[in-house]
């Protein structure tokens, strides 16, 4: 890639807190990621089933798997592991932490057709607790996606607050969500829409959220998690993320 381009997206990310980057896969790549993840579910469905798979709906005559709304253990699989190595998404990666990137995870967001849960507004860096929050998502797109069928809305701008204030969401699949939001409506919403093998770069401190899915399509994204190799975790502020976490899990149960 030019240092032109990698400028200009790094200005973009500096300044909005997220930006696009079109085709980072092509559509053959995005045939065959769909098809490895939905074997990889299958596959799997038992054993992490009620433990990390969030909140999937299971057809109960058969082994219909297609209500997941989302897995948070995708980076066991080899095929997607190797993805997350793709050598465009490392290296814009690298650029936009200026640092040597470190992978976190993977998961798999794919809120299905006309009952796709919402995503409360929220902060990433809430959850991992990255000291100094110099980490980032990379949300890829594996269907069409709009504002139609669920897709990300970001607080323009908002990563440069830092970690603002959050409570318990007891929503299935965010256990938090950003306090007194009413506070932010200054802050530009946007919804970029994106075609399938579109992919999203995203500060780890930028609210964003999305709507449910009531429409007919499916809204399927698969995300990379990157931080600063050098960054270290707040093991405080994780304990009592973990702590509000494991209260809603029971109080769900």
């Amino acid at each position: 890639m030019k240092k032109t381009e990698l400028d200009k997206l790094r200005k973009d990310y500096n300044n909005n807190g997220w930006v696009l980057y079109e085709k980072i896969f092509t559509k053959k790549e995005i045939n065959d990621i769909n098809n490895k993840i939905d074997i990889f579910l299958k596959k799997n469905y038992q054993k992490y089933s009620g433990k990390t798979i969030n909140f999937a709906v299971k057809n109960k005559k058969s082994r219909n798997i297609k209500n997941i709304n989302s897995f948070h253990q995708l980076s066991d699989s080899a095929y997607i592991r190797k993805k997350s190595k793709d050598i465009k998404i490392r290296t814009i990666t690298k650029y936009l932490l200026n640092s040597k990137e470190k992978f976190m995870a993977s998961e798999l967001f794919a809120k299905p057709a006309q009952k796709g849960l919402p995503s409360p507004i929220h902060q990433d860096n809430f959850y991992w607790c990255v000291k100094g929050g110099n980490a980032l998502t990379v949300w890829i797109a594996l269907d069409d996606v709009s504002s139609v069928n669920g897709g990300i809305q970001y607080y323009n701008k908002s990563q440069k607050l830092g970690v603002v204030k959050h409570e318990p969401s007891y929503a299935k699949g965010s256990s938090q969500k950003v306090s007194n939001l009413k506070k932010y409506n200054n802050f530009k919403k946007v919804c970029p829409k994106l075609r399938a093998g579109d992919a999203l770069f995203h500060h780890s401190e930028i609210m964003h959220g999305s709507s449910s899915n009531y429409s007919g399509k499916r809204r399927r994204g698969l995300t990379f998690q990157f931080k600063d190799f050098n960054a270290t975790y707040d093991v405080k502020l994780k304990k009592q993320y973990l702590k509000s976490l494991n209260k809603q899990i029971k109080l769900r149960n």
